[in-house]
């Protein structure tokens, strides 16, 4: 399959989420009353919304753009800042007209852990890399060419629950990365 320029992006497109979602947690928990069961149930609605959209749209109808990250995985390769920003004014303007502001930090949150641990278990030379060796792996299994499984960066759990999360003993062991 041939990579796609499409979702590459300058340093600093990179790199702004960043320093803007950090902004709207910030922002949100200030706006209103701190709800920790909304900040939990927020964090676990991010991580179905990362397994989904890693699976059913980064690998079927954004495959080829997604691909790009496969091939090379320190390319500035991501949906745009200006984009994510834009749903997140949003979504914190809607979170609050129906009190969720707290479940909008955590989903947020559960981003912002996403965005910074795919940026470290692919560069082993960032002191972080140590302290997330499982996750690591599971990434590694996935960007195995073949290997459909592990959808969940930040967070292995929903792949558990509909079957696609696989470990490296079960594998043939001959894949190749991709």
């Amino acid at each position: 399959m041939a990579a796609s320029n499409k979702w590459l992006m300058s340093s600093v497109a990179y790199y702004l989420d960043f320093f803007t979602v950090p902004l709207f947690i910030v922002l949100a928990l200030y706006l209103a009353p701190i709800d920790p069961v909304q900040i939990v149930a927020g964090l676990l609605a991010w991580t179905l919304v990362e397994y989904s959209a890693h699976r059913f749209l980064f690998h079927s109808l954004y495959r080829r753009e997604h691909w790009t990250h496969h091939v090379d995985v320190l390319a500035y390769i991501g949906v745009s800042s200006w984009r994510t920003s834009s749903t997140f004014a949003v979504l914190l303007l809607c979170a609050g007209y129906v009190g969720l502001t707290s479940m909008f930090a955590g989903a947020i949150a559960g981003y912002f852990f996403y965005i910074s641990v795919h940026y470290v278990m692919h560069r082993p030379e960032h002191w972080a890399y140590p302290l997330i060796p499982r996750l690591v792996a599971n990434h590694d299994l996935h960007h195995r060419k073949g290997v459909e499984k592990n959808f969940g960066v930040s967070s292995p759990l929903w792949d558990h629950v509909f079957r696609t999360y696989v470990r490296a003993h079960a594998l043939d062991g001959n894949q190749e990365r991709a």
